[in-house]
């Protein structure tokens, strides 16, 4: 017994020797670093006087640091939704075609260039020159054609008619898809007694509707511009919710969805009348934020593809065939049998893109250095160790991104341990 113990640390103990090396004891240092104040570093093990929590308060209250959260979590929440999002709806999509290998080949793509390389691309993309020459950046020069073909009069004309037209039908239709809604929830609370969530949509829609117009009604008497916003949040809240609640009905759903597309590319062709090149990278605090989240979108789609993917066709074709067989359509079946079947899935590729956001460094650096408001923890902790040699503020940040990774390593842990428990 005693010889199959001293057999197994031999296989196991130069890997636990390198782990130790190179990832407990920076993890031990790098704490004890951030109880420190005025460290010096000259040393194998930094020297300094022990100021306990002063480094956290200081770093945790910080207006940049408060702007790197809020980064941060603009990233974890705007590029992991739509990453999983897209990758899931690729999944299913280029499943059912002949093509499927090369077109996943080339959505993978991006996640085969470093995330360097990928940085500087779509700097090109978003490169900006002043108004009157050449754009050399990708979209701007787009958005240039669009605006050039958008501002014809005789375009701009059938363009603005378009408008109206697929807001009138978009309108009955939602209209429709409710009135229809409203009458099977009457039926449901006459038989049941209760209310179906689509009324439930529909009477909050309502009452945010009229909030949105008696604060606007206030707003504009008293001349208060927050007032207007919130006005403008509570019609905004109001029509996604009805929205969402006629596009829950399967026969009005999809034409709606068309319709709505429709609308928004003509708004957008209009909105490009007269359009002046963008920087893209410095409009804060919105605009570069989200600039740089697309980039994100664009490496890790591919890879959660490939993992969603991977789930999808798993999924026994006997379960999806007899969904349709009892009637639903591809929207119940996608819903209520591929979503339920690919949950533990979806739920590792999202902490996986989640872990990955915690620690985006590459994009925010390489584009901005994290100046106009882009700082995310990562690059902050970076800027705070090589540009101002702030080792204590530095380790301090190391250790909150370290503490807000475990939850996610926890829940991966967990969900490892229920399928190795299954099988």
């Amino acid at each position: 017994m005693r010889s199959r113990k001293f057999v197994s640390f031999l296989f196991v103990g130069p890997a636990l020797l390198v782990v130790g090396f190179f990832l407990f004891y920076p993890t031990i240092v790098t704490t004890y670093t951030s109880f420190l104040g005025n460290v010096d570093m000259q040393g194998a093990f930094p020297s300094g006087n022990f100021v306990g929590l002063q480094n956290y308060v200081q770093v945790l209250t910080a207006g940049e640091t408060l702007i790197a959260f809020r980064n941060t979590m603009l990233w974890i929440v705007v590029m992991t939704s739509f990453t999983i999002g897209f990758g899931l709806i690729l999944a299913v999509l280029l499943d059912r075609v002949k093509y499927e290998s090369i077109a996943k080949s080339l959505i993978f793509m991006p996640m085969a260039v470093s995330f360097t390389a990928a940085s500087i691309i779509w700097k090109f993309v978003y490169a900006y020159r002043p108004p009157g020459f050449t754009q050399i950046g990708l979209l701007n020069g787009l958005m240039g054609s669009i605006g050039e073909f958008a501002s014809q009069p005789g375009v701009n004309r059938a363009l603005h008619i378009m408008f109206i037209a697929f807001g009138i039908i978009a309108s009955v239709i939602a209209l429709l898809a409710l009135l229809k809604g409203l009458w099977r929830a009457i039926e449901v609370w006459k038989e049941d007694g209760r209310l179906t969530w689509i009324a439930w949509a529909v009477m909050i829609g309502f009452i945010l509707l009229g909030a949105w117009y008696v604060l606007g009604f206030v707003g504009a008497g008293g001349g208060s511009s927050s007032l207007t916003i919130a006005a403008q949040v509570l019609m905004i809240l109001g029509l996604v919710i009805m929205g969402v609640a006629a596009l829950r009905d399967t026969s009005f759903g999809p034409p709606l969805m068309g319709v709505l597309l429709l609308l928004g590319i003509t708004d957008f062709v209009l909105a490009q009348t007269g359009f002046e090149p963008t920087t893209w990278l410095l409009e804060r605090p919105w605009t570069n934020n989200l600039a740089l989240i697309v980039m994100g979108i664009w490496v890790w789609t591919g890879f959660a593809m490939v993992m969603l993917s991977a789930a999808y066709k798993g999924i026994p074709s006997s379960m999806l065939e007899a969904a349709r067989v009892d009637g639903a359509n591809e929207l119940q079946v996608f819903w209520h049998v591929t979503i339920p079947y690919m949950k533990t899935t979806i739920i590792a590729t999202t902490t996986t893109i989640v872990i990955f956001v915690l620690k985006i460094f590459d994009f925010v650096w390489v584009t901005t250095n994290g100046e106009y408001g882009t700082d995310v923890l990562a690059s902050l902790m970076i800027r705070k160790m090589y540009s101002f040699y702030n080792y204590e503020a530095a380790s301090a940040l190391a250790v909150v991104l370290f503490l807000l990774t475990i939850p996610f390593v926890v829940i991966n842990i967990r969900r490892f341990q229920k399928r190795e428990a299954i099988r």
